[in-house]
Protein backbone atom coordinates (compact mmCIF):
# COMPACT_ATOMS: atom_id res chain seq x y z
CA UNK A 1 0.00 0.00 0.00
CA UNK A 2 2.56 2.21 0.91
CA UNK A 3 4.46 2.11 -2.65
CA UNK A 4 0.87 3.10 -4.33
CA UNK A 5 0.99 6.12 -2.45
CA UNK A 6 4.42 6.69 -3.01
CA UNK A 7 3.74 6.21 -6.87
CA UNK A 8 0.65 8.39 -6.58
CA UNK A 9 2.30 11.22 -4.72
CA UNK A 10 5.47 11.33 -7.36
CA UNK A 11 3.01 11.08 -10.47
CA UNK A 12 0.85 14.10 -8.74
CA UNK A 13 4.09 15.98 -8.09
CA UNK A 14 4.90 15.53 -11.90
CA UNK A 15 1.41 16.57 -12.76
CA UNK A 16 1.72 19.89 -10.48
CA UNK A 17 5.09 20.57 -12.05
CA UNK A 18 3.41 20.66 -15.26
CA UNK A 19 0.66 22.70 -14.85
CA UNK A 20 2.98 25.44 -12.93
CA UNK A 21 4.78 25.45 -16.47
CA UNK A 22 2.16 25.76 -18.87
CA UNK A 23 1.05 28.61 -16.66
CA UNK A 24 4.42 29.91 -16.88
CA UNK A 25 4.26 30.74 -20.68
CA UNK A 26 5.85 33.99 -21.36
CA UNK A 27 3.78 36.80 -23.11
CA UNK A 28 5.15 39.77 -25.15
CA UNK A 29 4.09 43.11 -24.74
CA UNK A 30 4.91 44.36 -28.23
CA UNK A 31 4.56 48.01 -26.95
CA UNK A 32 1.56 48.58 -29.98
CA UNK A 33 -1.54 47.18 -31.04
CA UNK A 34 -4.54 47.99 -33.03
CA UNK A 35 -8.02 46.62 -34.28
CA UNK A 36 -9.58 45.73 -37.28
CA UNK A 37 -13.31 46.43 -38.65
CA UNK A 38 -14.93 46.39 -41.38
CA UNK A 39 -17.95 48.60 -43.21
CA UNK A 40 -19.65 44.89 -44.35
CA UNK A 41 -19.61 44.08 -48.33
CA UNK A 42 -23.28 42.93 -49.52
CA UNK A 43 -23.70 41.88 -52.98
CA UNK A 44 -24.57 44.95 -53.67
CA UNK A 45 -21.69 47.07 -52.84
CA UNK A 46 -18.96 47.69 -54.89
CA UNK A 47 -16.37 48.86 -52.08
CA UNK A 48 -15.84 48.16 -48.34
CA UNK A 49 -14.32 50.23 -45.90
CA UNK A 50 -11.22 48.78 -43.87
CA UNK A 51 -10.82 50.84 -40.24
CA UNK A 52 -8.00 50.85 -37.58
CA UNK A 53 -7.75 51.75 -34.00
CA UNK A 54 -4.02 52.16 -32.98
CA UNK A 55 -5.05 51.66 -29.44
CA UNK A 56 -1.24 52.56 -28.08
CA UNK A 57 -1.46 55.74 -31.17
CA UNK A 58 1.60 54.92 -31.69
CA UNK A 59 1.81 53.87 -35.04
CA UNK A 60 2.13 55.90 -38.09
CA UNK A 61 1.00 53.11 -41.41
CA UNK A 62 0.11 49.70 -41.20
CA UNK A 63 0.47 47.50 -44.48
CA UNK A 64 -2.93 45.11 -46.06
CA UNK A 65 -2.54 43.03 -48.20
CA UNK A 66 -5.16 40.82 -49.63
CA UNK A 67 -4.21 36.95 -49.36
CA UNK A 68 -6.74 35.52 -51.44
CA UNK A 69 -9.87 33.60 -50.37
CA UNK A 70 -12.69 31.42 -51.28
CA UNK A 71 -15.61 32.27 -53.61
CA UNK A 72 -18.65 31.25 -53.27
CA UNK A 73 -18.46 27.92 -55.34
CA UNK A 74 -15.66 26.58 -53.09
CA UNK A 75 -12.92 26.81 -55.02
CA UNK A 76 -10.07 29.09 -54.52
CA UNK A 77 -8.33 32.95 -55.60
CA UNK A 78 -5.42 34.47 -55.39
CA UNK A 79 -4.67 38.66 -55.37
CA UNK A 80 -1.38 40.64 -55.62
CA UNK A 81 -3.76 43.46 -53.92
CA UNK A 82 -1.52 45.55 -51.25
CA UNK A 83 -1.86 48.86 -49.77
CA UNK A 84 -0.97 51.33 -46.96
CA UNK A 85 -3.66 52.54 -44.41
CA UNK A 86 -2.23 55.83 -42.99
CA UNK A 87 -2.68 56.15 -38.89
CA UNK A 88 -3.79 59.41 -37.66
CA UNK A 89 -2.50 61.10 -34.72
CA UNK A 90 -5.53 59.60 -32.64
CA UNK A 91 -5.00 56.21 -33.48
CA UNK A 92 -7.62 56.26 -36.31
CA UNK A 93 -7.07 55.17 -39.93
CA UNK A 94 -9.05 53.72 -42.99
CA UNK A 95 -8.86 52.27 -46.84
CA UNK A 96 -11.23 51.87 -48.80
CA UNK A 97 -11.32 48.88 -51.04
CA UNK A 98 -12.99 48.39 -54.21
CA UNK A 99 -14.45 45.32 -55.60
CA UNK A 100 -11.14 44.94 -58.18
CA UNK A 101 -9.05 45.32 -54.79
CA UNK A 102 -11.10 42.84 -52.82
CA UNK A 103 -11.65 39.96 -55.81
CA UNK A 104 -15.01 38.52 -54.48
CA UNK A 105 -18.61 39.57 -55.15
CA UNK A 106 -20.85 36.77 -54.96
CA UNK A 107 -22.79 36.27 -51.46
CA UNK A 108 -20.78 33.58 -49.57
CA UNK A 109 -17.77 34.32 -50.62
CA UNK A 110 -14.53 35.46 -48.65
CA UNK A 111 -11.51 37.26 -48.28
CA UNK A 112 -8.39 37.19 -46.37
CA UNK A 113 -6.45 40.12 -45.24
CA UNK A 114 -3.00 40.31 -43.65
CA UNK A 115 -1.75 43.36 -41.62
CA UNK A 116 1.53 44.32 -41.08
CA UNK A 117 3.10 46.88 -38.70
CA UNK A 118 6.85 47.60 -36.93
CA UNK A 119 7.43 49.37 -33.48
CA UNK A 120 10.47 50.05 -31.72
CA UNK A 121 11.72 47.60 -34.91
CA UNK A 122 9.78 44.95 -34.13
CA UNK A 123 7.31 43.63 -36.72
CA UNK A 124 3.53 42.32 -36.10
CA UNK A 125 0.87 40.80 -37.85
CA UNK A 126 -2.55 40.55 -38.08
CA UNK A 127 -5.45 38.85 -40.27
CA UNK A 128 -9.00 39.77 -41.13
CA UNK A 129 -11.35 37.97 -43.00
CA UNK A 130 -14.37 39.99 -44.82
CA UNK A 131 -17.44 37.93 -46.22
CA UNK A 132 -19.76 38.60 -48.95
CA UNK A 133 -23.16 38.87 -46.90
CA UNK A 134 -26.88 38.94 -48.89
CA UNK A 135 -28.18 42.62 -48.49
CA UNK A 136 -32.24 41.08 -48.68
CA UNK A 137 -33.66 40.13 -45.28
CA UNK A 138 -37.33 38.76 -45.29
CA UNK A 139 -39.84 38.12 -42.64
CA UNK A 140 -42.12 35.84 -43.82
CA UNK A 141 -45.85 35.31 -41.80
CA UNK A 142 -47.08 32.30 -41.35
CA UNK A 143 -50.33 32.34 -43.84
CA UNK A 144 -53.40 30.61 -43.90
CA UNK A 145 -55.95 30.08 -45.96
CA UNK A 146 -58.81 32.95 -44.28
CA UNK A 147 -60.38 35.92 -46.14
CA UNK A 148 -60.48 37.95 -42.72
CA UNK A 149 -57.04 38.36 -42.64
CA UNK A 150 -54.43 40.12 -44.12
CA UNK A 151 -50.42 38.99 -43.69
CA UNK A 152 -47.78 41.04 -44.46
CA UNK A 153 -44.02 39.83 -46.28
CA UNK A 154 -41.94 42.10 -44.57
CA UNK A 155 -38.45 42.49 -46.34
CA UNK A 156 -35.35 44.65 -46.01
CA UNK A 157 -32.55 45.44 -49.06
CA UNK A 158 -29.60 47.07 -46.97
CA UNK A 159 -26.34 47.16 -48.83
CA UNK A 160 -23.58 48.10 -46.12
CA UNK A 161 -22.42 51.67 -48.20
CA UNK A 162 -24.26 51.41 -51.37
CA UNK A 163 -27.85 53.04 -52.20
CA UNK A 164 -30.59 50.92 -53.18
CA UNK A 165 -31.70 52.52 -56.69
CA UNK A 166 -34.91 50.57 -57.52
CA UNK A 167 -36.86 47.67 -56.08
CA UNK A 168 -39.56 45.34 -57.85
CA UNK A 169 -41.27 42.35 -55.73
CA UNK A 170 -42.37 39.10 -57.86
CA UNK A 171 -44.98 36.25 -57.16
CA UNK A 172 -45.69 32.95 -58.86
CA UNK A 173 -47.26 29.93 -57.57
CA UNK A 174 -45.38 26.86 -57.56
CA UNK A 175 -41.90 25.68 -58.81
CA UNK A 176 -42.79 25.62 -61.96
CA UNK A 177 -45.39 28.95 -61.96
CA UNK A 178 -44.44 32.21 -64.01
CA UNK A 179 -43.19 35.32 -62.06
CA UNK A 180 -45.61 38.24 -62.16
CA UNK A 181 -44.39 41.74 -60.80
CA UNK A 182 -46.75 43.19 -57.53
CA UNK A 183 -48.15 46.81 -58.53
CA UNK A 184 -46.46 49.17 -57.02
CA UNK A 185 -43.61 51.62 -55.79
CA UNK A 186 -41.58 49.98 -53.05
CA UNK A 187 -38.75 51.33 -50.78
CA UNK A 188 -35.71 49.57 -49.77
CA UNK A 189 -37.44 48.26 -46.18
CA UNK A 190 -41.46 47.37 -47.55
CA UNK A 191 -43.97 44.80 -47.88
CA UNK A 192 -46.98 42.88 -49.54
CA UNK A 193 -49.97 42.06 -48.65
CA UNK A 194 -50.91 38.24 -48.44
CA UNK A 195 -54.60 37.00 -48.51
CA UNK A 196 -54.42 33.20 -47.79
CA UNK A 197 -57.87 32.47 -49.79
CA UNK A 198 -56.68 34.30 -52.43
CA UNK A 199 -54.74 30.44 -52.91
CA UNK A 200 -55.46 27.14 -52.41
CA UNK A 201 -54.52 25.44 -49.31
CA UNK A 202 -51.47 23.63 -49.67
CA UNK A 203 -49.98 26.35 -52.26
CA UNK A 204 -46.95 27.12 -52.56
CA UNK A 205 -46.52 30.90 -53.18
CA UNK A 206 -42.94 32.30 -54.57
CA UNK A 207 -42.32 35.64 -53.39
CA UNK A 208 -38.96 37.31 -55.35
CA UNK A 209 -37.61 40.33 -53.46
CA UNK A 210 -34.93 42.17 -56.14
CA UNK A 211 -32.53 45.40 -55.50
CA UNK A 212 -30.54 47.34 -57.54
CA UNK A 213 -27.60 49.65 -56.48
CA UNK A 214 -25.86 51.22 -59.16
CA UNK A 215 -25.21 48.67 -62.10
CA UNK A 216 -25.58 45.57 -59.62
CA UNK A 217 -28.51 43.58 -58.83
CA UNK A 218 -29.42 41.60 -55.81
CA UNK A 219 -32.67 38.90 -55.81
CA UNK A 220 -33.78 36.92 -52.89
CA UNK A 221 -36.56 34.09 -53.33
CA UNK A 222 -39.09 32.88 -50.38
CA UNK A 223 -41.33 29.77 -50.75
CA UNK A 224 -44.62 30.34 -48.74
CA UNK A 225 -46.93 27.27 -48.11
CA UNK A 226 -50.69 28.59 -47.62
CA UNK A 227 -51.66 26.18 -44.96
CA UNK A 228 -55.32 25.31 -43.83
CA UNK A 229 -57.19 27.50 -41.54
CA UNK A 230 -58.72 24.78 -39.56
CA UNK A 231 -60.90 24.54 -36.65
CA UNK A 232 -59.25 23.95 -33.72
CA UNK A 233 -61.78 22.34 -31.74
CA UNK A 234 -61.89 18.75 -31.77
CA UNK A 235 -64.14 16.15 -29.82
CA UNK A 236 -65.41 12.49 -29.88
CA UNK A 237 -67.92 11.07 -28.86
CA UNK A 238 -70.48 7.53 -29.25
CA UNK A 239 -73.49 7.37 -30.79
CA UNK A 240 -75.33 4.09 -29.30
CA UNK A 241 -79.17 2.54 -29.24
CA UNK A 242 -79.78 2.89 -25.14
CA UNK A 243 -81.53 5.01 -23.47
CA UNK A 244 -82.32 6.70 -27.55
CA UNK A 245 -79.31 9.26 -27.14
CA UNK A 246 -77.99 11.85 -29.40
CA UNK A 247 -75.65 14.07 -30.00
CA UNK A 248 -75.48 18.25 -29.89
CA UNK A 249 -72.40 19.12 -32.27
CA UNK A 250 -72.89 22.70 -31.07
CA UNK A 251 -72.97 21.61 -27.72
CA UNK A 252 -70.70 19.26 -27.66
CA UNK A 253 -72.86 17.16 -25.35
CA UNK A 254 -74.73 13.98 -25.35
CA UNK A 255 -78.49 14.74 -24.66
CA UNK A 256 -82.12 12.82 -25.42
CA UNK A 257 -84.12 12.92 -28.17
CA UNK A 258 -86.80 14.75 -28.56
CA UNK A 259 -84.78 17.88 -27.96
CA UNK A 260 -83.95 20.99 -30.34
CA UNK A 261 -80.46 20.44 -30.04
CA UNK A 262 -80.20 16.90 -31.08
CA UNK A 263 -77.73 16.87 -34.41
CA UNK A 264 -76.86 12.83 -34.65
CA UNK A 265 -78.80 9.93 -33.09
CA UNK A 266 -78.17 6.27 -33.86
CA UNK A 267 -79.91 4.49 -37.31
CA UNK A 268 -79.77 0.73 -37.26
CA UNK A 269 -81.52 -2.54 -38.46
CA UNK A 270 -81.03 -6.46 -39.07
CA UNK A 271 -80.01 -7.55 -42.38
CA UNK A 272 -79.63 -10.65 -43.97
CA UNK A 273 -75.90 -9.50 -44.30
CA UNK A 274 -75.44 -8.90 -40.50
CA UNK A 275 -75.86 -5.24 -38.83
CA UNK A 276 -76.24 -1.87 -40.28
CA UNK A 277 -75.20 0.97 -38.28
CA UNK A 278 -75.65 4.95 -39.52
CA UNK A 279 -77.31 7.96 -38.18
CA UNK A 280 -80.05 10.19 -38.71
CA UNK A 281 -80.57 13.96 -37.53
CA UNK A 282 -83.55 14.53 -35.74
CA UNK A 283 -83.77 18.26 -36.72
CA UNK A 284 -82.90 18.25 -40.15
CA UNK A 285 -79.23 18.85 -39.64
CA UNK A 286 -77.01 19.14 -43.23
CA UNK A 287 -74.47 16.55 -44.26
CA UNK A 288 -72.36 16.21 -47.43
CA UNK A 289 -69.78 13.48 -47.96
CA UNK A 290 -66.39 14.51 -48.05
CA UNK A 291 -63.06 13.34 -48.25
CA UNK A 292 -60.33 12.46 -45.83
CA UNK A 293 -58.33 15.72 -46.81
CA UNK A 294 -61.48 17.93 -45.79
CA UNK A 295 -61.52 16.51 -42.61
CA UNK A 296 -57.05 16.57 -42.53
CA UNK A 297 -57.67 20.14 -43.29
CA UNK A 298 -60.59 21.02 -41.53
CA UNK A 299 -60.51 24.49 -43.41
CA UNK A 300 -63.26 27.34 -42.04
CA UNK A 301 -63.62 28.59 -45.62
CA UNK A 302 -63.83 25.98 -47.26
CA UNK A 303 -66.18 24.28 -45.10
CA UNK A 304 -68.59 27.67 -44.20
CA UNK A 305 -68.50 27.40 -48.29
CA UNK A 306 -69.53 23.91 -49.33
CA UNK A 307 -72.61 23.59 -51.29
CA UNK A 308 -75.69 22.03 -49.04
CA UNK A 309 -77.85 21.48 -51.99
CA UNK A 310 -77.83 18.20 -52.22
CA UNK A 311 -76.85 17.41 -48.74
CA UNK A 312 -78.74 14.13 -46.46
CA UNK A 313 -79.93 14.37 -43.20
CA UNK A 314 -79.36 10.70 -42.81
CA UNK A 315 -77.35 7.53 -43.77
CA UNK A 316 -78.21 4.20 -42.49
CA UNK A 317 -75.22 2.43 -43.71
CA UNK A 318 -71.90 3.91 -42.47
CA UNK A 319 -68.07 3.16 -42.75
CA UNK A 320 -65.27 3.64 -40.85
CA UNK A 321 -63.13 6.52 -42.48
CA UNK A 322 -66.51 8.04 -43.86
CA UNK A 323 -65.92 11.77 -43.52
CA UNK A 324 -68.66 14.34 -43.77
CA UNK A 325 -69.16 18.36 -43.35
CA UNK A 326 -71.99 19.37 -41.70
CA UNK A 327 -74.68 22.43 -41.35
CA UNK A 328 -76.95 22.81 -38.51
CA UNK A 329 -79.08 25.64 -36.96
CA UNK A 330 -79.46 27.26 -33.72
CA UNK A 331 -82.27 29.55 -34.38
CA UNK A 332 -81.13 31.86 -37.94
CA UNK A 333 -77.16 31.23 -36.84
CA UNK A 334 -75.69 28.52 -38.88
CA UNK A 335 -72.84 26.49 -37.63
CA UNK A 336 -70.61 24.33 -39.25
CA UNK A 337 -68.31 21.74 -38.91
CA UNK A 338 -66.31 18.25 -40.25
CA UNK A 339 -66.91 14.62 -38.75
CA UNK A 340 -65.35 11.61 -39.54
CA UNK A 341 -66.21 8.11 -38.08
CA UNK A 342 -63.91 6.63 -36.43
CA UNK A 343 -65.35 3.29 -35.14
CA UNK A 344 -68.13 0.91 -35.65
CA UNK A 345 -68.85 -2.04 -33.05
CA UNK A 346 -71.29 -4.78 -32.99
CA UNK A 347 -70.76 -6.77 -30.14
CA UNK A 348 -71.87 -10.58 -30.97
CA UNK A 349 -74.68 -9.10 -33.50
CA UNK A 350 -76.47 -7.55 -30.92
CA UNK A 351 -78.34 -4.00 -32.33
CA UNK A 352 -78.97 -3.14 -28.77
CA UNK A 353 -75.23 -3.32 -27.81
CA UNK A 354 -74.43 -1.89 -30.99
CA UNK A 355 -72.42 1.82 -31.48
CA UNK A 356 -70.57 3.97 -33.81
CA UNK A 357 -67.99 6.29 -32.72
CA UNK A 358 -67.09 9.81 -34.34
CA UNK A 359 -64.60 12.63 -34.44
CA UNK A 360 -65.17 15.72 -35.52
CA UNK A 361 -63.95 19.40 -35.48
CA UNK A 362 -65.69 22.72 -35.07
Amino acid sequence: MKKIQLFLLISLSFLMASCQKDNMLQTYDLGSEFLISASGYTSLDNQAVISINNISKNLSAIKITNLGGTLANDSAFVSSYSGSIAIANDGTGSITLSDSNLGVTTIGSSVNFQFDATFNGKPFTRYYTLTVTDPISVTVPAITHRADTTYYFHFVIAPATATVSSVKVQTKVSANGTYVNVPGTFNAQDSIPIKGSDYNIGDTLYVNVIGTAGSKTAHTETAVVIGANSYTNVSSFTLGSKLNSAFDLVGDSAISTPNVSADLELTGSYTTSGILLGFTSPNSTLFVKGASSDYTNADKVLISTTDFSSAITANNNVSVGDVYIFKTMRGSKAYYGVMKITDIEKPQGVLADSYITIEYKH
